[in-house]
């Protein structure tokens, strides 16, 4: 029954092969037109992918629209019940990939995966009455909600073995039980958190603290099927700002609580006629709330491990200065670089010192930075950094300084750490997107040449 109830959901959701908008040679062109690649996914990720009127929408399903258009990939995707039937899916073969998931050591032992396309802080959600909760210490003896098999549940378990954690079908499940006093907080990614507290009005509940890890959200493909993922990598790093800034705008804009406030405002200025008291009242609930927004805006542009920009945040960043440097014919350079052999550093210490050496790499780098240079988190051990009013002779000179510094820098929990770096600077006629496909094989060159070294172009 579950299969034939996913072949019929497939037939609203079959995309035609369309021409490829990134240059393809012919290998991979006959690798893409000789499959019809199997997507599998949840309709009840809100906001990220939910089935509605018998299609599937929501954020993740945006973007894999826009990868698939500009690879010209056949696809046919699966909607199952829940994120178990989509592990299981991958794992037998019955599907390749999946657009909305992240890394865990358990997932990698079958499938690979993609840069992350997009990501988001994990948050902690609890009913008014409880305070801001400023680290993870303060919940550890309550019962927390989360779905079960999903990465917060797998970071939890890992992180916390002695957390009682109750694990629901999904989010809406998960607030439920925090609604009715059987759970203390549902914790999942800010985007999902928000959504549907405010998509199923509960009212009684808001997002209270952080904790320390970040979702990233990438394309899980199965192991067999590894020749996708350079290509769909390509895909990802294509997309523009503007448009990873129209999907944000579509789902995540601040929009849904307009009608209760209202209500909320008309109500409590009769009362001020009344009781004078309540001014202090909402005093406090005005800045209660600026001071949520302002911290809602921060997850949504800094690294929660490393309090640097993340890369939607970079996007941005460098969007405008190309815009400047178009305009007022300026210098602009980017260093793009990464830590070499960093997973040997997690398999070595553990993710938990791995974590460590990122926070401790980023304050590092910080305090050797202009105030006007844009340092940021591209995605796992990457990083990026906007050097504005600078030429690419004086940015490879700070590449090649930040090098030997790092070589030469006494890290708290391991030996020894090194990073390769790729420069650039703006040409005539570039594209945030060129620039950054520019620095990004400098990389690749200066890993390839024996890493701890400065390519630059």
């Amino acid at each position: 029954m579950r299969q034939a109830v996913k072949l019929l959901i497939a037939l609203f959701l079959v995309a035609p092969l369309s021409y490829a908008k990134i240059s393809l040679n012919q290998k991979e062109l006959h690798y893409i037109k000789s499959h019809t690649f199997k997507c599998v996914a949840t309709g009840t990720w809100e906001p990220f992918n939910v089935t509605s009127d018998g299609k599937l929408v929501g954020i993740a399903v945006d973007y894999w629209k826009l990868i698939k258009k500009r690879l010209g990939l056949k696809t046919n995707c699966l909607v199952v019940d829940n994120f178990n039937e989509v592990l299981e899916d991958i794992k037998s073969g019955d599907a390749d990939l999946n657009f909305a998931t992240g890394t865990t050591p358990d997932r990698e032992r079958y499938a690979v995966f993609s840069k992350p396309y997009v990501s988001f802080p994990i948050v902690i959600a609890t009913s008014n009455s409880v305070g801001f909760i400023s680290d993870m210490s303060l919940i550890k003896d309550k019962t927390i909600a989360v779905g079960k098999n999903y990465t917060s549940d797998i970071l939890l378990k890992k992180n916390y073995p002695n957390m009682h954690i109750v694990e629901v079908k999904n989010v809406d499940e998960a607030l439920k039980l925090v609604s009715e006093g059987k759970a203390f907080a549902a914790i999942d990614i800010l985007p999902v958190i928000a959504y549907n507290i405010n998509k199923y009005s509960f009212t009684d509940l808001k997002i209270s603290g952080n904790t320390p890890w970040n979702f990233d959200i990438r394309i899980m493909v199965r192991k067999d099927m590894k020749n996708l993922l350079p290509l769909l990598n390509r895909a990802i790093d294509s997309i523009e700002s503007s448009k990873k800034e129209q999907i944000f705008q579509k789902w995540l804009s601040v929009k849904y609580k307009n009608n209760r406030d209202k209500k909320i405002i008309i109500t409590l200025l009769v009362i001020l006629l009344l009781v004078t008291g309540w001014v202090l009242h909402l005093t406090r609930e005005i800045k209660k709330r600026k001071v949520l927004e302002s911290e809602l805006e921060r997850l949504a542009t800094m690294d929660k491990l490393t309090s640097i920009y993340n890369r939607y945040k970079l996007d941005i960043s460098l969007d405008e200065q190309v815009e400047i440097v178009k305009r007022y014919e300026r210098d602009l350079s980017i260093i793009f670089f990464d830590i070499d052999f960093f997973k040997d550093i997690n398999d070595r210490y553990g993710h938990k010192v791995g974590d460590e050496v990122l926070k401790e790499l980023t304050q590092f780098i910080s305090n050797l930075l202009r105030k006007s240079d844009i340092f940021g988190r591209w995605g796992g051990e990457e990083f990026l950094i906007i050097l504005p009013e600078t030429s690419k002779k004086e940015a490879t000179m700070l590449a090649e300084k930040l090098r030997n510094a790092i070589e030469h820098y006494d890290f708290k929990h391991i030996d020894r750490l090194t990073c390769s770096f790729g420069v650039t600077s703006f040409k005539k006629g570039d594209t945030s997107e060129k620039i950054i496909s520019r620095v990004d094989k400098k990389l690749y060159s200066a890993k390839q040449s024996g890493r701890n070294r400065v390519e630059s172009e």
